[in-house]
């Protein structure tokens, strides 16, 4: 199915945003709101982002007023333009009865072949669709604000949501240039389930007296974070975030509670740096301060419960992050590449530190001091923030908490084999291993009748881990690591059953002699392939240098 109109149900800056993105793939959008200037506000949003990237020079005038021109709205459903629409994203605000009421509505008048979906951040998937009978057809697309900007998408299913429907928004999201995670109808989802329990213990931090706003802060932005918690709460509006910290207390209780700080400071209608206070004072413009508003609260609940004494670490927070993932990886909503995903494009998670909260703890800390950490933290400050799910003991002993290659079959026989090491799926001692295993299951499943082997997201492979590469240091650790690798290739040339190559990005180095033992190889355009590491004298390892030039002849693999 290839969507070519759309209707974005909802105007302001989210449905503007999301429209300007459609009409930029060169998708038809109609904009729907009950106010004429909610109408305008969202069609002049997407008029000024083209006028921006015109007076840029990045888009020609003419391309900029033919996308411009595809976006239209009202106030009132256009039932003709409805009548063959692909295609409907609802981004009004949570309002649980009025979502419902929208999708009845839209059931009613749209073909059966429309997709529906709710950009909703926090509503649950499976209550929203109540009243509608396409249940199949029915879907979260999750956009971060500004969606025209934002790279995260989250694909949110639940137990009615049919594959077809799934995998047609999957393919939706690489057509608008997004960086999609699939999520099963949970509470906060991935992102806000994990981000919201963070910043919040940043204030149970500073209600403890484990350190002031700016400690607290400055220590997180030192470790990589863009912006500290409490900058990060002015910013989204303490008005806001208190509806998804207030859903996750109600569904997880005290491991995820909301602090009685955020509660006053919403009660004194303090939202942040919209009405000018939050946890900071932006008074003067040029230089925020802490609000005063803080300190008196500060002051009088310390007067009943003094400070425990303890120093701010930011370890805290991100075994937080940790435990919130780690149980969301547990309870199968979604897999743990797709949570670090999640987290570095949809808080900017440092990846200078770690590709994001599951590999820094495996990686940078080790599970088994994650283990330490948290069972400090649930003596000093109560366990019920710090306890770690049952997963942690087959972690901390040395297991992984990764897949880095997954094997799925279809009706017809086709096995899918997908590399997923993200950003650019290296191929680490592990993905090796993990391909081989797939490899070989799908060879000796019956069902099988060919394998189609491909990388997730914008790269097929881009070569060895060049940080496991640093670390072999003896002949016999180069030795082991060229058979794992060579091992991994025989097992695909040896193959039975033809197995597909389907490149669809960067294959170069160990990438692209995963993709020469393949008996079929089809390269997307965008495809990049190559054996750089020759230009840095390395010998290719997984026997790239025999199978290169019988496949293209000498002359042309030397150039």
């Amino acid at each position: 199915m290839q969507i070519k109109k759309a209707a974005v149900i909802g105007g302001g800056a989210m449905g503007g945003s999301i429209a300007h993105l459609l009409t930029s793939v060169g998708i038809e959008c109609f904009v729907k709101d009950v106010d004429q200037k909610f109408v305008d506000k969202a069609v002049n949003l997407s008029k000024g982002v083209y006028e921006k990237l015109v007076a840029k020079g990045k888009l020609a005038v003419e391309k900029a007023e033919a996308r411009q021109a595809l976006l239209k709205g009202g106030i009132q459903y256009d039932l003709e333009y409805m009548k063959d629409v692909d295609l409907i994203i609802e981004a009004i605000p949570e309002i649980l009865k009025l979502k419902k009421q929208i999708f009845a509505e839209l059931d009613k008048i749209c073909p059966e072949k429309t997709i529906l979906a709710s950009n909703t951040s926090s509503l649950s998937l499976t209550e929203i669709a109540e009243e509608i009978q396409r249940k199949d057809r029915f879907i979260g697309l999750h956009f971060f604000n500004p969606a025209h900007v934002m790279k995260l998408v989250e694909v949110i299913y639940d137990q009615n949501t049919s594959p077809e429907t799934l995998e047609e928004m999957m393919k939706f999201t690489t057509i608008i240039d997004k960086v999609a995670i699939k999520c099963k109808n949970a509470p906060g989802f991935v992102v806000n389930r994990i981000l919201i329990p963070y910043m919040n213990e940043a204030l149970l931090a500073l209600m403890d007296g484990s350190g002031t706003m700016e400690e607290i802060d400055e220590a997180m932005v030192e470790l990589g974070m863009p912006m500290g918690p409490f900058t990060l709460w002015d910013l989204v509006g303490l008005d806001v975030a208190i509806h998804a910290s207030v859903s996750l207390e109600e569904a997880f209780g005290k491991r995820t509670p909301v602090p009685d700080i955020l509660k006053v400071m919403v009660g004194k209608k303090m939202f942040g740096q919209k009405t000018g206070k939050g946890f900071y004072d932006y008074s003067d413009k040029s230089n925020k301060t802490p609000n005063t508003e803080v300190e008196k609260y500060l002051n009088k609940l310390w007067k009943e419960n003094p400070p425990a004494g303890l120093d701010f670490e930011p370890e805290r927070l991100l075994a937080v992050q940790a435990r919130e993932a780690l149980l969301i990886a547990a309870e199968e909503v979604a897999g743990a590449h797709d949570i670090d995903t999640g987290m570095v494009y949809g808080t900017n998670f440092p990846t200078k530190v770690a590709y994001g909260p599951l590999h820094w703890a495996e990686e940078v800390m080790g599970w088994s001091n994650v283990a330490d950490i948290a069972e400090m933290y649930a003596i000093e400050v109560g366990p019920e923030r710090f306890t770690l799910p049952s997963s942690i003991e087959y972690l901390a002993n040395g297991g992984s908490i990764f897949i880095n290659c997954t094997y799925e079959v279809d009706k017809n026989g086709v096995a899918l084999v997908t590399v997923e090491n993200p950003p650019m799926n290296v191929l680490s001692v592990k993905t090796v291993n993990d391909i081989s295993n797939c490899m070989l299951k799908a060879i000796a499943d019956p069902s099988v009748r060919v394998i189609v082997l491909t990388g997730k997201g914008r790269a097929f492979v881009a070569g060895a881990d060049i940080k496991e590469f640093q670390q072999i240091m003896t002949l016999s650790g180069a030795k082991e690591y060229s058979e794992r690798g060579q091992l991994m290739t025989n097992i695909i040339e040896g193959s039975d059953k033809p197995v597909i190559c389907a490149i669809n990005g960067f294959a170069l180095g160990g990438g692209l002699e995963l993709a020469m033992p393949c008996h079929i190889r089809i390269a997307a355009d965008s495809a990049k392939l190559g054996l750089p590491e020759i230009n840095l004298g390395i010998i290719p390892g997984f026997a790239g240098t025999q199978r290169l030039p019988r496949i293209v002849g000498k002359q042309k693999a030397l150039r």
